[in-house]
């Protein structure tokens, strides 16, 4: 036999343990083809829940729709520079779905952000709950912030449509001091409702804001949250109330069963301005009570007398560890303002004096003085 043979034949004659080994290896490499292909058998993957992703874009298309919708129109929710929206927006209870355009517009919407809303439920849009008025991208983050405590939605009805008990109220301009009898009935109220009103005003009861309405416990709220916008006080009833002696009210420690021993001061009145008060972190001033809403001169001007403000009782907030979303969530902090006092803390380091906020471009002196005491650097 040729050399070549032989080699190429000894070449292939392995020991006993080298053919054991190939054996094994062969098994191996077979088993991990087998495995391979048979692995997508094996293996269900879950697959992911897009239901709620899809809700959101049938939402936004809804919302493309929709009159001067045009992507240069849109606010994705940031507030414009220079927009006061406390000034703006004039906040009362209601029931975002049907609300009438006028009742948006008391509300202090404008016409665009109107025929956004109302373009929404013509094709079939419904707010469940307050977080859905916030998906409106015609309302900015600021607006939508202002609205969000005095949202009261009525519970849906079976078929997921909202109960329409009150759409027999036909509502107009009035003063619950002084509307008569015949023309509460003509609104379209209740006649055990008018009943009641009437004898709550024989009994020398008086309405001194729209929450006091809600005196008359038989009300229902969603009959509250109709009339509500049209409640104009043609003249302020007087405050008359016997107080105790020496009466002197620490607006950052009292309750609100404190303060409702001030005149014309009901559980309403005692929840806002107790509600407000956590928004600030306290009060430096007992002025800053007539940015309680509801809060007129006249109800100021009964009161000023009977409360302090200590300012070393504020909660502060530090300027160099803050972030731009805790600071807007104070209502004197607008979002360009607080962008401003944090952009110029990047630019100079940090913040070793409270004055140093003056020179942010967007702080003036007025405003520098209004939130001084609720800054700190320590």
């Amino acid at each position: 036999m040729p050399d070549w043979k032989v080699q190429i034949k000894n070449y292939f004659i392995f020991s006993k343990k080298e053919s054991r080994g190939i054996f094994i290896l062969s098994l191996t490499l077979l088993l991990l083809v087998v495995f391979n292909f048979l692995l997508p058998y094996l293996i269900v993957e879950d697959m992911p829940d897009f239901t709620e992703f899809e809700n959101e874009i049938g939402k936004l298309k809804l919302l493309e729709d929709a009159p001067g919708s045009a992507p240069n129109d849109r606010t994705f929710g940031q507030p414009k520079a220079g927009t006061d929206y406390s000034e703006k927006i004039k906040p009362f209870r209601f029931d975002p779905n049907g609300l009438p355009v006028e009742s948006w517009k008391k509300l202090g919407l404008d016409d665009r952000q109107i025929k956004v809303i109302k373009n929404y439920e013509a094709k079939g849009g419904m707010f469940r709950k307050k977080e859905d008025l916030a998906s409106i991208y015609s309302i900015s983050t600021e607006e939508y912030r202002i609205l969000e405590p005095y949202i009261s939605i009525k519970p849906s009805s079976p078929d997921g449509q909202p109960e329409k008990e009150s759409a027999q109220i036909k509502p107009f301009d009035f003063d619950p001091n002084t509307l008569p009898k015949d023309k509460w009935l003509e609104m379209g109220l209740r006649e055990a409702v008018v009943n009641a009103v009437m004898n709550y005003r024989e009994k020398g009861g008086k309405f001194f804001d729209k929450d006091d309405l809600r005196k008359i416990y038989i009300l229902k709220e969603e009959e509250f949250a109709v009339i509500e916008p049209f409640i104009k006080f043609e003249q302020a009833p007087s405050i008359t109330k016997q107080l105790p002696v020496g009466l002197s009210i620490a607006l950052n420690e009292a309750d609100t069963m404190d303060l409702q021993q001030l005149p014309g001061i009901g559980p309403s009145f005692a929840r806002r301005i107790v509600k407000y008060r956590d928004q600030l972190g306290g009060y430096y001033s007992r002025e800053q009570l007539l940015e309680v809403y509801g809060m007129d001169s006249t109800r100021y001007a009964a009161i000023r007398d009977y409360v302090t403000a200590d300012s070393a009782a504020i909660r502060k907030m530090n300027v160099n560890t803050i972030t731009i979303k805790e600071m807007t969530r104070h209502p004197y902090f607008e979002f360009y303002v607080a962008k401003s006092i944090l952009m110029y803390k990047n630019e100079i380091g940090k913040y070793t004096d409270i004055a140093q906020i003056r020179d942010a471009k967007l702080v003036y002196d007025q405003l520098y003085f209004k939130i001084e005491p609720y800054l700190t650097i320590k």
